[in-house]
């Protein structure tokens, strides 16, 4: 399998789905648009221009080491579709960062032990869209994605558990 290198981090190739705008949309009942996102993950850098366009004019979007450079950013939500050969390392670093986020996962995320040990007793909210998401692929919109995704949220203060989008 190739690989990719991104932000001085490699990356299995199946690691850069980019999130389309329809998929972003999902968020903006959830985060204020005048919230300071921060989205670590850059791939090609479309994120911010996505965000933007969808009213969050304060976006944090830069090609860079997140496990590295996080500290250096003021944010207040922190969204992205991090890279799923890292995830742990990923929700590992969010717990420790402890701001609220939104993160767009495989469904599988919620039943790994590292996520329920990190998780278990925290405000936790999953929303699960209505339909199976479609990401896109160096920069080419794939017509069927084959696995399922949810955005799992942690500290947005949502009064349900499951919220379905």
């Amino acid at each position: 399998m190739t690989s990719l290198t991104l932000r001085s981090n490699t990356y299995k190739n199946d690691d850069d789905y980019e999130t389309t705008e329809e998929i972003w949309e999902h968020i903006l009942p959830f985060v204020s648009l005048d919230k300071i996102i921060y989205e670590p993950f850059y791939c090609s850098g479309r994120s911010k221009d996505i965000l933007n366009n969808l009213g969050y004019k304060n976006v944090i979007h830069e090609n860079e080491d997140f496990f590295i450079n996080h500290q250096r950013h003021n944010f207040d939500t922190i969204v992205s579709n991090p890279p799923f050969t890292i995830k742990k390392k990923v929700f590992d670093t969010l717990r420790e960062i402890d701001k609220p986020f939104i993160m767009i996962v495989p469904v599988s995320i919620i039943t790994k032990q590292f996520f329920m040990d990190k998780y278990k007793d925290s405000d936790i909210t999953l929303l699960i869209p209505r339909k199976r998401m479609q990401f896109s692929k160096s920069g080419q919109p794939l017509s069927r994605c084959w696995f399922d995704t949810i955005f799992v949220c942690y500290k947005l203060g949502l009064e349900k558990q499951i919220i379905f989008c």
